[in-house]
């Protein structure tokens, strides 16, 4: 999967089969020639289309370059904002080694796991808790993701 220069893209899974209310939502992810996208790509949750069109969702995302991090972004009337800033994470690998993120949703509470280990929650503050997974990428990184799970 890979976006154009400057800015995201965002693919929801194809039907309600892959709501991720109240589950547990993974996916292995990694950067196909070890570039690493400035913006991130990662693992969407809660995705649905506005009336008006426009993306609604969560999204855990990390950049795999030399400094490792991650961020949670919300995307609301087609706009993105962050949730939880871009922080460092050690338990991100780097280059084009894999990584597997996880995202749990208990009712309004997000928790996101990277590679196994806790990071961070939050409070679907949105009410988004249904939708689809997705996947998101940004820039022109090209980047591949295998293994989608969702466990109710």
């Amino acid at each position: 999967m890979r976006s154009k220069e400057k800015t995201y893209l965002v693919m929801y899974a194809p039907s309600d089969e892959y709501n991720t209310g109240n589950a547990n939502v993974k996916v292995t992810v990694r950067s196909v020639d070890a570039t690493a996208s400035s913006t991130g790509y990662g693992l969407i949750v809660h995705g649905e289309r506005s009336k008006a069109g426009e993306l609604e969702d969560y999204g855990l995302l990390i950049y795999s370059g030399t400094d490792p991090q991650y961020e949670v972004i919300r995307h609301k009337g087609g706009q993105q904002t962050t949730v939880l800033p871009w922080a460092k994470s050690s338990t991100i690998r780097t280059g084009t080694s894999t990584n597997q993120l996880e995202v749990r949703a208990r009712g309004g509470e997000l928790s996101f796991y990277i590679n196994g280990q806790y990071v961070d929650k939050i409070t679907d503050t949105e009410n988004f808790k249904g939708g689809r997974a997705g996947l998101y990428t940004s820039d022109t990184t090209e980047v591949a993701f295998d293994d989608l799970e969702i466990k109710r």
